[in-house]
């Protein structure tokens, strides 16, 4: 009887799951005031910038900047988690105008993401979208099911994530690590934007 129960809680789940309207725009609206802040400050506060309701990290790579922005929410029987990533040169976060066209790229690669996560959600269509889907089940004193979902486009441009993440194995669930390739950095690491000009 335990096996219908589960199935049962999956379903009311997945039924309250869809990402809330706004969730994936805020979360990459998110990304791109912390982009901000890095041009304005040379730094990484640790901190979620105002107005924005997302955990947050921050990766340096060799090429540029990773930030992850994600929020979990309560759903019927478990949680949902909706986590967004995208990227920037060290050179478009130094100047200005790169930086405010790149914010304007990730934004609308996001809402790109966002359509196709709903079509995946609705009739299990990715559209010109990539995804992968794993599905994990715990069993002792935790048991559940775990599901999650990374969405991203092939087209050779901007790194932009989009994960959504749903279960019933515990109230709070963890950042969403498979978008972090490294260490997040701590608060108030200095972040060298120099660039050959």
């Amino acid at each position: 009887m335990r096996y219908p129960a589960s199935v049962l809680a999956m379903f009311l789940i997945l039924a309250a799951a869809p990402a809330r309207a706004g969730d994936v725009a805020t979360l990459a609206d998110c990304t791109a005031k912390v982009f901000g802040e890095i041009n304005r400050t040379k730094k990484w506060s640790g901190k979620a910038p105002a107005g924005c309701p997302a955990s947050i990290a921050v990766e340096k790579r060799t090429d540029g900047v990773l930030v992850t922005a994600w929020v979990i929410r309560s759903a019927e029987g478990g949680w949902v988690r909706t986590a967004f990533s995208g990227a920037m040169g060290y050179g478009e976060i130094a100047r200005k105008k790169e930086l405010a066209k790149a914010g304007r790229d990730i934004v609308a690669r996001a809402r790109h993401l966002e359509r196709c996560l709903d079509s995946i959600n609705t009739v299990n269509d990715p559209l010109d979208c990539r995804d992968r889907a794993t599905k994990s089940y715990s069993a002792g004193e935790e048991s559940g099911v775990e599901n999650d979902r990374i969405v991203w486009l092939d087209d050779n441009g901007r790194h932009a994530v989009l994960e959504y993440a749903f279960g019933n194995t515990e109230s709070t669930p963890s950042p969403p690590t498979d978008l972090f390739n490294g260490q997040p950095l701590p608060p108030n690491m200095i972040i060298d934007l120099r660039v050959n000009r």
